[in-house]
């Protein structure tokens, strides 16, 4: 996980599953609730948005959706497309390092949801008093290629 870290660099070019992307940012992120825990989002110039989070060896990659249809039958649930998503966190979170890029995410507060092959973070962003919904795609270390070019 380390090693994928240290190579994504500015404009490298990574292939997801077949898909090929630039990355335009990698931010580094703490979580005000849990100080030891620490993620990595990187924005991609299709406007997807790539999440390393190391400590649960975890990786997703999603777009943000906007007015996210889901109903919430009880707190630790909610229901999209049909499917069930159980809630797996929720926090604040802030900057700790911009490695590179313009136009980062900064603050916000939100709630994680899992489902089988899929996340979603609901996301609000006080300071553009707006919703940040993110719906992704659990991915394989191994579905990540960065290109040498």
């Amino acid at each position: 996980m380390e090693e994928l870290i240290n190579n994504i660099k500015e404009n490298a070019k990574i292939i997801i599953n077949g898909k090929e992307y630039i990355v335009k940012t990698k931010t580094l992120y703490g979580i005000e609730e849990d100080t030891e825990a620490y993620y990595y989002k990187c924005i991609m110039n299709t406007g997807d948005t790539l999440v390393i989070i190391p400590d649960d060896n975890l990786l997703y990659i999603g777009k943000e959706i906007e007015n996210l249809e889901y109903r919430r039958p009880e707190e630790s649930t909610l229901i999209y497309n049909g499917k069930v998503f159980v809630k797996t966190g929720d926090g604040n979170q802030f900057i700790k390092n911009i490695e590179f890029g313009k136009n980062v995410e900064g603050k916000c507060i939100f709630e994680d949801f899992v489902g089988i092959n899929q996340i979603i973070s609901l996301g609000y962003l006080p300071d553009e008093d707006r919703r940040a919904d993110i719906l992704a795609d659990i991915i394989d270390i191994n579905d990540i290629k960065i290109s040498k070019e």
